[in-house]
């Protein structure tokens, strides 16, 4: 696991999103194989855990070491379908950046089935219970 800005975020789902229509467009595989091996399926997961950090005022959220694969896949999936070199660049990039962090060790936790780092919810509901309307 590690820890990636919304920034990494955002160059990571325009590489899937390339990935995507790149074997889309050259290939006729199945749905399934097709979000497989453009790592797509990922892009809601990553857009939930931003806007939950977003929310919580946070400025990383986690990638586990399966979803890096994901994106190692796509760009793979990009060099034969001759995708974007700029998206190619892109990827090649933060896949540099991510195997030069390492991987962290801090706990993670799931809140409303959003991945997050534990430290960055309270165990506890803080304010009202309900909201204010006044």
């Amino acid at each position: 696991m590690i820890a990636i800005t919304a920034r990494e975020v955002g160059a990571l789902i325009e590489v899937l999103e390339h990935a995507h229509a790149c074997i889309l467009k050259l290939s006729d595989t199945n749905e399934d194989t097709l979000a497989r091996a453009s790592g797509s399926d990922l892009i809601p997961t990553l857009y939930a855990r931003v806007g939950f950090g977003s929310i919580r005022g946070r400025d990383s959220i986690p990638l586990l070491a399966d979803e890096v694969g994901l994106l190692e896949a796509a760009v793979i999936n990009l060099e034969s379908y001759q995708g974007n070199e700029a998206v190619l660049c892109v990827g090649y990039q933060l896949l540099e950046d991510f195997a030069n962090r390492g991987s962290g060790h801090r706990p993670l936790r799931s809140v409303h089935g959003i991945l997050t780092f534990a430290g960055d919810v309270e165990d506890s509901a803080s304010g009202p219970a309900t909201p204010s309307l006044a």
